[in-house]
């Protein structure tokens, strides 16, 4: 029955004598609507707060976005540009005569994926925290020391192969005849390529990620784990798909666990 059909019912039951019993119902078809009025009211407040929450969440999300990918004080005057990632300040080491190492300034380059694994497992720490209401330490998936020697590893893989073409360069000149020495810059090149074997062997054979056959999957060695991270910058989910493996929590647990163990390795720890 609608609202109008009750109401014209009542006015019969008022005519009618039913007096009472009519004002009764009258009134608690008042109460229905009111209810209905203030549930109406009701959702529509919390509908608009909740539109509210949502944008104030969004605007967070982009300014907390822009505040990450803007680069240092030192590169003013680049755009802000999400797509190139953010950046970090590197030192500038040449390897000298004898294998010493000599920082000669900085320069700035996108932040290694070490960095960016500890920064994003930061960031949900601190929403996991502020959604429970608990001040919980962090415990980062990486180390400094780990981070600065996959920083090391990536400068060193990096300088190393852009001088091989100088040094066939070199090379060349002396072939011809053209004169000059550069059996200082060799001798440079040469250590550094004894440093990066050296790491290498540290890093060693082993399996982060073994398989059964028939798996259609692939094994992530090490070393692979390593070369990945640090020189391509690739995560650990880009990692597990190209080898053929699930995008689990499980294994990019366990593959952090060996990046970690491979980076110890690297630094000398056992």
């Amino acid at each position: 029955m609608s609202f109008m059909e009750e109401i014209s019912a009542l006015g019969a039951e008022l005519i009618g004598g039913a007096e009472d019993e009519a004002l009764a119902d009258l009134a608690g078809l008042v109460m229905r609507v009111s209810a209905l009025d203030a549930d109406g009211i009701l959702a529509n407040a919390l509908a608009k707060l909740a539109g509210e929450y949502r944008l104030h969440d969004e605007d967070r999300r982009i300014r907390d976005m822009l505040d990450y990918f803007t680069p240092p004080e030192d590169l003013a005057e680049i755009p802000t540009a999400p797509g190139r990632g953010p950046m970090h300040r590197v030192p500038n080491y040449m390897v000298l005569p004898g294998g010493t190492r000599s920082q000669r300034g900085a320069h700035w380059r996108r932040m290694d994926q070490l960095s960016i694994m500890c920064r994003h497992a930061w960031e949900r720490h601190r929403v996991k925290c502020e959604r429970d209401g608990k001040d919980v330490p962090f415990d980062a998936p990486f180390s400094l020391g780990q981070i600065s020697m996959g920083q090391q590893y990536q400068g060193l893989v990096e300088r190393h192969d852009a001088a091989g073409i100088k040094c066939a360069s070199i090379e060349g000149r002396a072939a011809g005849g053209s004169g000059g020495s550069g059996g200082g810059f060799i001798e440079a090149y040469l250590a550094e390529g004894y440093e990066i074997e050296a790491i290498r062997r540290r890093i060693g054979d082993g399996v982060a990620l073994a398989v059964k056959r028939g798996t259609g999957r692939r094994p992530i060695t090490d070393r692979a784990l390593v070369d990945a991270v640090c020189l391509a910058g690739r995560d650990l989910t880009s990692i597990l798909r190209a080898h053929g493996w699930a995008n689990d929590a499980r294994l990019r647990a366990a593959l952090r666990d060996a990046l970690a163990g491979a980076l110890d390795r690297m630094q000398g720890y056992r």
